[in-house]
């Protein structure tokens, strides 16, 4: 039977595994060349060692294995994150069309739901596994773009994880507490060697696996409250940085007339750098967002009904209006450089 005393021992295991093993896979990564080689689209200047994903998946893994009896859906959730660290390994190596990610993305997400993880709140059985699918490979995705400055993909998924691992843990889902648990040692372990100076990268090995976990966190715990809008609310807000970001860059690349999968320097990170912030300065606000939301969600969780209501209203407002400064500060910069270059022609 798992207590509060397990969920502290599956985050020590986590993060001993995560801080022993990331520097044993950046030397794996630097002898058989397993490296990030630098380019237009990216903000680091050396060659850097991947494999950090490696280690972070290997923490979360071995933490669960020494928790004791879980339940059967976490079955689904080992064979899902097993496909997508491949997948994130092949990817980081020679690289993979769009399509063929998605695809693997969509068969981790459906073993998920074959074993039992679902979204409780819709009866139907295809209507519920449609809407876990799309739940789980769209947070997937959105933490693989995140992955975009050190330090910041795991950062987002410590803090998220802290905030679930709080709220399931008040309410005894001690199963789900755990797994929160193993993410927060792994990230913070792993944060170790990427942050503020990166001497190895997660990779989409990484980024995919984080993703995948916390979409299957955001599922298997309860958010119950009075209202069921609020609680549907509550993991939406949680991770609620990674959904504002992709849906900032689906935004800007269309409002550009650009294709959503091409990539670039359009991310929340990006705009700031270009606003102005040190990238170390640019994650740390980016952190104190994150933070910001989840109190958001602890509020909308335990308050009374009008005030969870209010924080509510007061977030998405918020995370609105940030969004649409960004937007601003973009078109700007835009703008600018277009001028300069025209004026050197």
């Amino acid at each position: 039977m798992h207590t509060r005393l397990g969920i502290i021992g599956s985050f020590i295991v986590a993060l001993i595994v995560a801080l022993g093993f990331t520097p044993f896979f950046r030397m794996l990564a630097v002898r058989f060349d397993f490296m990030d080689h630098p380019e237009k689209k990216k903000a680091h200047a050396h060659p850097t060692p991947l494999l950090g994903g490696a280690a972070i998946y290997l923490a979360v893994m071995i933490s669960l294995t020494f928790s004791g009896q879980l339940p059967e859906y976490f079955m689904g959730i080992y064979i899902g994150a097993t496909m997508l660290l491949l997948l994130g390994l092949v990817d980081d190596k020679m690289g993979m069309m769009p399509e063929m990610k998605l695809c693997v993305q969509t068969l981790a997400a459906l073993a998920a739901f074959k074993f039992g993880l679902h979204v409780t709140t819709i009866e139907d059985y295809y209507l519920s596994m449609f809407f876990t699918v799309f739940w789980i490979v769209g947070i997937t995705n959105a933490f693989n773009l995140l992955d975009n400055l050190n330090g910041l993909s795991s950062g987002i998924a410590a803090i998220a994880s802290l905030v679930f691992c709080i709220i399931t843990a008040l309410d005894h889902d001690f199963s789900t507490a755990i797994l929160a648990s193993s993410i927060i040692g792994a990230c913070i372990g792993f944060l170790r060697y990427n942050f503020p100076r990166a001497h190895v990268f997660m990779g989409d090995a990484g980024s995919l696996v984080l993703g995948f976990l916390l979409a299957c966190v955001a599922i298997s715990g309860s958010w119950a409250t009075d209202q069921i809008h609020l609680s549907l609310s509550i993991p939406i807000v949680i991770l609620g940085y990674p959904i504002f970001d992709t849906s900032l860059v689906t935004v800007i690349r269309l409002l550009e007339k650009r294709s959503i999968f091409q990539g670039g320097k359009d991310h929340s990170s990006h705009i700031l750098a270009m606003a102005g912030f040190r990238k170390k300065n640019a994650v740390l606000l980016i952190f104190s967002i994150c933070a910001a939301l989840g109190i958001g969600a602890l509020v909308i969780k335990y308050a009374p009904l009008a005030i969870g209501t209010a924080a509510l209203t007061v977030t998405a407002v918020a995370m609105f209006s940030f969004g649409c400064r960004l937007v601003y500060v973009r078109k700007k910069m835009v703008v600018m450089r277009n001028g300069k270059n025209e004026s050197h022609t």
